[in-house]
């Protein structure tokens, strides 16, 4: 526990380093079984799913209080929720999702003053928070993000709570995190239940997610029906939750790797500059920045949101890899390790982009920052769009140049990190005059 503490990843690198491939260790929680190989890892997530269910604590997410899909066993319900998540990314919608997505990330670039010193995660969580809400409950929805972050650091001290010996009588204790998240979430409430009233209109042409869930069975796209509107709540949380957390953990790192590789930078700058030349970006410029999407893949594989999969746990006696595993036992992919192998990446601890333009970059299965299917994430389309329209909106304008050479601390803030990540404005032009 002292080592899983001082250095969260540190410590999976170290079980990695010392016993292999899939090593097996026991906290004051239960036993754990941490994998570091991908068939291991698609033979326990992707073709064994009922298995090894997906174990998120009951209070992880105390805002939300319906299953909705992060938490419904594998199954057919599992299989309905998914089509509906699924079929909310229509080329009409997930259009409507980029012009979003792009005109928020003009207003990032702007919204920077030459000379001045930011704090880059903050300025990331509100470009982030801007996009996916109004993705989410359509437009006119003027919410800042402190909501969201009082939801998701309840979510993140839950889980450690979930660590700690005793849990099991923590858990039914009322928690300040907790608590403080309720009443700090209420207006967002508000304004999730007045874009359902919208979306219940007949006259209403919204291509918000939440219209999606409302409307879905009546036209057909969906045979799954919301029994209450605090449901069709808890699932708009449930994916804000997990879409949000990735796309500032990855933007986040943009500053400190973008500075360090000088020729990723130039060649990102020039990409973004022949597509869109002296006119704003737009919606259907993101498709031709493939190079963009190259620098956000990679820093996921560096930097992935989740460094281990939320644990699945074996619902009886099985085997994995060759091994016993009793059941009970957590069941942890950890991608942190996975995506530096050296066997599977070449110069796996190098910031290459253009190792995505060069046809498979990896063997199939190694990269996992979205999951794993049947439970990897739905909404890559959503946050491909927020990515990339924020990465080329900020190099069309700046350099952005980190004050701190250390890459930014683990943590319990949104995206894992602690503390600001202070930034330095410098206007592109000016950078190459000088």
């Amino acid at each position: 526990m002292r080592r899983l503490a001082a250095d969260y990843t540190g410590f999976f690198h170290w079980l990695y380093e010392r016993w292999g491939d899939i090593v097996y260790f026991e906290v004051p929680n239960g036993r754990h079984c941490a994998v570091f190989d991908p068939d291991i890892a698609e033979e326990a997530l992707g073709r064994n799913p009922e298995l090894f269910q997906k174990d998120t604590p009951a209070f992880a997410f105390e805002v939300i209080q319906s299953p909705c899909l992060a938490r419904t066993p594998f199954g057919d319900e599992h299989r309905r929720l998914t089509d509906l998540m699924l079929t909310a990314f229509t080329p009409e919608r997930t259009e409507a999702f980029r012009r979003i997505a792009v005109s928020e990330a003009s207003s990032f670039a702007e919204g920077f003053t030459a000379g001045s010193t930011v704090d880059f995660r903050a300025e990331v969580e509100r470009y982030t928070w801007n996009a996916l809400t109004t993705s989410m409950l359509g437009a006119g929805s003027e919410l800042g993000p402190g909501p969201g972050l009082a939801m998701l650091r309840a979510a993140k001290l839950s889980f450690i709570v979930f660590a700690m010996p005793g849990y099991k009588l923590i858990r039914k204790l009322p928690l300040p995190h907790d608590l403080k998240a309720r009443k700090a979430i209420r207006p967002l409430d508000t304004a999730v239940y007045d874009s359902i009233r919208k979306a219940r209109d007949p006259d209403s042409r919204e291509t918000s997610l939440i219209a999606h869930f409302v409307q879905a069975t009546e036209r057909g796209e969906s045979d799954w029906s919301f029994s209450s509107d605090s449901e069709i709540r808890d699932e708009a949380y449930a994916a804000f939750v997990g879409a949000w957390d990735p796309a500032v953990h990855a933007m986040a790192y943009i500053p400190h790797y973008l500075s360090r590789n000088p020729g990723v930078r130039a060649r990102l700058e020039e990409e973004v500059d022949r597509v869109a030349g002296d006119r704003p970006l737009r919606a259907e410029d993101l498709e031709r920045l493939p190079y963009a999407e190259a620098v956000f893949n990679e820093l996921l594989r560096l930097q992935p949101a989740a460094p281990l999969l939320v644990p699945r746990r074996a619902v009886q006696d099985t085997s994995l890899g060759g091994y016993f595993i009793p059941k009970g036992t957590l069941v942890d992919v950890v991608t942190h390790v996975m995506h530096r192998r050296v066997d599977y990446w070449r110069d796996a601890e190098e910031f290459k982009p253009e190792r995505w333009l060069e046809g498979q970059a990896c063997p199939r299965g190694v990269y996992k920052p979205f999951g794993i299917e049947p439970r990897g994430c739905k909404g890559i389309p959503l946050a491909m769009a927020v990515c990339v329209s924020g990465l080329a909106g900020l190099a069309r304008k700046w350099r952005l140049e980190p004050e701190s050479d250390e890459l930014p601390a683990d943590g319990l803030e949104v995206g894992l990190l602690s503390g600001p990540i202070r930034t330095r404005v410098v206007p592109r032009a000016l950078r190459l005059q000088t």
